[in-house]
């Protein structure tokens, strides 16, 4: 019987894999003690030479211009007819089967082609026409007009987000007011007493700002999932109440609660809605450290796609609870 009849044999294109990868190995060991000095060199990026170009320049010192010229003109005249001290009331459609919200501009034009689809079928059967019909009742019974406040007029406390950059093109003025603001980067999000002085400075720096007034329910939605404190000059997470009881105990606030309620109210229960007379309101808002929401737009659908969120900015009012929503 022979011995080695047990032993596994190994496949010759295995043993052919392995010799060619010493081969490989030991050309490359004789390859680096021929030449020892040749070393893999990775490109320092810090180094790196960036051309910008005149025109990115000049672009860049008028829009800075533009920027201090309606700085300076607010800061002297005020908003003057650009922003009104009464409320605004709007309407908006919203689709309740689509839970989406409709422009109204769209509304008429459905409603004229539904007419022309009308005209055409008059020749056709009734049954038809029936039908049509009872789609457009449908439809008509699933849009609702919500009427809502446009402005912030009358509201104790606002949010306000910084939309717009401000690395190049923007004004040492602007950069202050924004600073004394605590709005330092972009897409961070504050909440503010919306008194005299904090309306001229969000005027002041209006096109660099987004703010409105939130509902109760965006408030707790808002601090619940994004929520963060200053514990000794550190970014905590609002992970627990005994946080806020430890911090905010002296002020009578121990729970998520008591916060968005001081700061959806500007109060506790049994204040007046802006009345900040104890600073209850200041020390809520400086113990919470500034939301940093997410863009509406991702980078792809901004670079690739070309989808921009326009000319979005100022005083929104209660419409900014839908603004919200998109962020988180």
């Amino acid at each position: 019987m022979n011995p080695n009849s047990d032993l596994q044999l190994v496949p010759e294109t295995l043993l052919k894999r392995r010799h060619d990868l010493d081969a490989l190995r030991a050309q490359r060991a004789a390859s680096a003690l021929s030449r020892p000095a040749s070393r893999k060199r990775v490109a320092d990026k810090s180094k790196a030479i960036k051309i910008i170009k005149p025109e990115t320049i000049l672009i860049q010192s008028r829009q800075r211009k533009k920027s201090a010229t309606r700085y300076n003109r607010v800061n002297k005249k005020g908003m003057q007819k650009r922003a009104s001290d009464k409320n605004v009331v709007k309407v908006k459609v919203w689709d309740s089967a689509r839970e989406v919200e409709v422009d109204e501009k769209d509304l008429p034009q459905k409603e004229e082609k539904a007419d022309e689809d009308e005209g055409e079928i008059e020749g056709g059967g009734s049954d038809d026409v029936d039908d049509d019909g009872a789609e457009k009742e449908a439809a008509d019974t699933h849009l609702q007009k919500i009427p809502y406040n446009a402005n912030s007029i009358g509201a104790s406390t606002v949010f306000a987000i910084l939309v717009r950059p401000t690395i190049h093109n923007t004004p040492k003025p602007v950069r202050r007011t924004l600073s004394s603001l605590r709005l330092r980067r972009i897409n961070e999000g504050v909440f503010l007493p919306y008194t005299s002085d904090t309306r001229k400075m969000l005027h002041l720096v209006e096109p660099y700002v987004i703010y409105g007034v939130l509902s109760a329910e965006t408030v707790s939605d808002l601090v619940r999932r994004r929520g963060f404190c200053r514990v000794e000059g550190k970014r905590v997470p609002l992970a627990d109440n005994n946080v806020i009881e430890r911090e905010l105990g002296e002020a009578g606030l121990i729970c998520v609660e008591d916060l968005v309620q001081v700061l959806s109210a500007g109060g506790l229960d049994g204040t007046e809605d802006g009345d900040d007379s104890d600073g209850t309101f200041g020390r809520v808002a400086k113990f919470l450290w500034p939301f940093r929401l997410t863009a509406r737009k991702s980078k792809f659908q901004r670079r690739v796609l070309d989808m921009k969120d326009g000319k979005l900015y100022g005083d929104q009012g209660e419409a900014m609870n839908g603004f919200i929503r998109e962020m988180l």
